[in-house]
């Protein structure tokens, strides 16, 4: 069984009776989504080209779920999130304003991620987008939302998280811990952005150059991001990607399913972070006795 399958029957009943907003000023895109949305079972779909137009839907149909794009003419993604969530400031509130709301992005700057965060977005999804990619994203803004938090500076999910091992000693003041735990914070969520896009592209039926030039860069950036925050497996499995890149790239025969492994590992690693070291070592092993073992095929081929 196919994990979209697993998914999407896992959460049938929750995903048919969401009534969705698309927000995306291309014809293309929402055309796409609409299709993917449909085979995942949901049909109760209303679009607009433009945030404006959005707002005025929340006002006269009873929607669960806002996507939007975040660049788009007029008032961008990031603004019609902060009317969303500005919405609770008023004595009369016209639509929901807790509302969970999933950003489409393409290659997240940490400008861009800080911008969106701030104005109360629950997930974030990568161009190119995959079935599977949209329908986990959906799975956790409906089926594990967070806490609403409401208060002078912010207005959304919480984003509070465990306190981080590595900070002893670091920082003593106990502003500057959680300066350093919002930075961590932040390199962590890029991380899994740029995780999702390496199984987004190996969903494609051939890798091409420029994507192939794109997984690259991933991996020099995740290595940068781990490294900064102190997380060897992290970047032993960034320097795995890396290794593999440049010997499949040489043959011209990059293969999708190692890509999409260590698109997972990297998630996988996200999430264990400072649970379970064990495990971890275990995923980064497998990676690198996966890469070792297609290296001696390929030299005995």
């Amino acid at each position: 069984m196919s994990s979209v399958r697993k998914l999407t029957e896992s959460s049938a009943q929750d995903f048919a009776n969401k009534r969705i907003l698309l927000v995306d000023d291309h014809t293309h895109v929402r055309t796409i989504f609409t299709s993917i949305l449909n085979g995942l079972g949901m049909f109760r779909l209303s679009t607009a080209d433009r945030a404006d137009r959005a707002l005025s839907t929340l006002q006269t149909e009873p929607i669960d779920l806002v996507i939007t794009d975040f660049n788009m003419p007029g008032l961008s993604g990031i603004g019609l999130a902060q009317r969303i969530r500005q919405e609770i400031r008023s004595k009369n509130p016209r639509f929901n304003p807790s509302i969970p709301i999933i950003m489409i992005t393409s290659f997240g700057t940490k400008k861009c991620l800080i911008a969106a965060r701030d104005a109360g977005v629950d997930e974030f999804l990568a161009k190119p987008f995959t079935t599977l990619g949209v329908a986990e994203r959906i799975d956790s803004a409906v089926n594990m939302q967070r806490p609403f938090i409401v208060s002078d500076n912010y207005i959304g999910p919480c984003r509070r998280r465990k306190v981080d091992p590595i900070l002893s000693g670091l920082k003593r003041r106990e502003a500057d811990r959680i300066a350093v735990m919002n930075e961590f914070d932040l390199e962590r969520n890029l991380m899994q952005g740029d995780a999702q896009i390496l199984i987004d592209i190996a969903g494609y039926e051939a890798i091409e150059e420029t994507s192939t030039e794109a997984i690259t860069r991933i991996g020099e950036i995740t290595a940068a991001r781990a490294h900064k925050i102190r997380d060897g497996l992290l970047e032993r499995a960034a320097m795995s990607l890396l290794k593999y890149v440049a010997l499949a790239a040489a043959q011209d025969n990059l293969e999708a399913d190692m890509v999409e492994m260590h698109g997972y590992a990297v998630k996988q690693l996200l999430d264990l972070a400072g649970k379970d070291l064990n495990l971890s070592n275990q995923v980064v092993d497998s990676l690198e006795r996966a890469v070792a073992k297609r290296t001696r095929v390929r030299d005995v081929a």
